[in-house]
């Protein structure tokens, strides 16, 4: 799930036919009674709360949470006879006014520029800029995610600090518990059918977006690794770590759906100096990856589509629009990766390190 963020509507408006953007605002989260980050101990009472970096977020429609599969259809939208999928990237040839794509399969694409928006694992980075390296954060607890049952009648039921906005739970001890509902103003698939009948979307239950840690010796094995019972052992260590917190913060666990859990390597990148452009460019977590601190990773990625696409329309000279497009991405997303690599700022501030006074 993503939460809103610098510029996320403007960018999304910048990539999307008119129709497109408003499915995307109807499938997003219904605009939650505080848009905030709440934190609150294990007993729910609350320590904190922030707004959401970012500018005003106003007007009927406030953009709020979203279901990525959902909006991943939606930006793949119309766009099938230009994306292939199923080979991965491995490399990249530079031909003079031409950079040609090298895939796993053997097969080769050509094309005036190539964006590398392939992750924090991408195959273009090291290429185009190899000292760029991973930084292993060892950070745990926080990499186990899952969706948990979030039916409607629980909705009217369960306290409403859990439906405030994007919520933390910690008992200051180490343990953490951090949620996002995601109850869209209108059900997924009703709202495709209606605004972009052409659009293939997946139905979405409502549901409570959950990462947290688990009892003290579990070990979290990587997700490639996983046999099919270490999501229900995963899921039965988390409820013995969060054994005695509120019978409302237990439930959100014990709803888990273990077919819904994986876990995630937390790394991050260093911002890099500034280089050269050429036509070869790097865009979201293949270039800025970061700490999901802030929850600003995706939204970036999308403030970079905007601002990449922009400034290629805007000239003949593709490496001109690529450094333009370099120069200003530096400016906006190097001082969020800072902020974001301070891991007490997790959920916009507030929350102290475990085991502070």
């Amino acid at each position: 799930m993503l939460e809103r963020g610098l510029d996320l509507t403007e960018a999304l408006r910048a990539c999307l036919p008119d129709d497109l953007f408003d499915l995307y605002l109807e499938t997003s989260r219904k605009t939650p009674p505080r848009a905030l980050a709440v934190v609150v101990d294990d007993q729910l009472n609350e320590l904190s709360s922030m707004p959401h970096i970012g500018p005003p977020n106003e007007g009927p429609r406030p953009h709020t949470a979203v279901n990525r599969r959902t909006l991943r259809q939606i930006l793949l939208g119309r766009l099938d006879d230009s994306v292939r999928l199923g080979s991965a990237v491995v490399g990249y040839e530079e031909l003079g006014d031409r950079v040609r794509v090298l895939l796993a399969d053997g097969s080769s694409e050509e094309g005036d520029v190539l964006v590398g928006a392939d992750g924090i694992r991408s195959a273009v980075r090291p290429q185009r800029l190899p000292e760029t390296q991973i930084v292993d954060t060892g950070i745990e607890g926080l990499g186990l995610y899952a969706r948990s049952a979030l039916p409607p009648e629980l909705q009217a039921e369960i306290p409403s600090t859990l439906m405030d906005g994007f919520v933390i739970a910690t008992d200051k001890r180490g343990g953490l518990l951090a949620m996002g509902a995601f109850n869209p103003r209108r059900p997924v698939a009703e709202a495709g059918a209606a605004l972009a009948p052409d659009i293939a979307l997946d139905p979405v239950d409502d549901y409570m977006m959950v990462s947290g840690n688990v009892a003290a010796g579990t070990t979290v094995p990587p997700f490639a690794e996983w046999t099919e019972s270490t999501a229900l052992e995963l899921r039965d260590s988390m409820l013995e770590a969060h054994a005695s917190w509120h019978p409302a913060l237990r439930g959100v666990v014990e709803r888990i759906d273990p077919a819904t859990m994986f876990s995630i390597y937390f790394g991050r990148l260093d911002p890099t100096p500034a280089w050269e452009p050429s036509r070869v460019t790097l865009l979201g977590d293949a270039i800025h990856a970061m700490l999901p601190t802030l929850g600003q990773g995706a939204n970036m990625a999308l403030r970079d589509a905007a601002t990449l696409a922009g400034a290629l329309a805007d000239t003949d000279d593709p490496v001109a629009a690529i450094g333009s497009y370099e120069a200003a991405m530096r400016g906006y997303v190097y001082p969020i990766m800072e902020a974001a690599a301070d891991h007490s700022n997790f959920g916009g501030g507030g929350l102290e390190r475990p085991g502070a006074d």
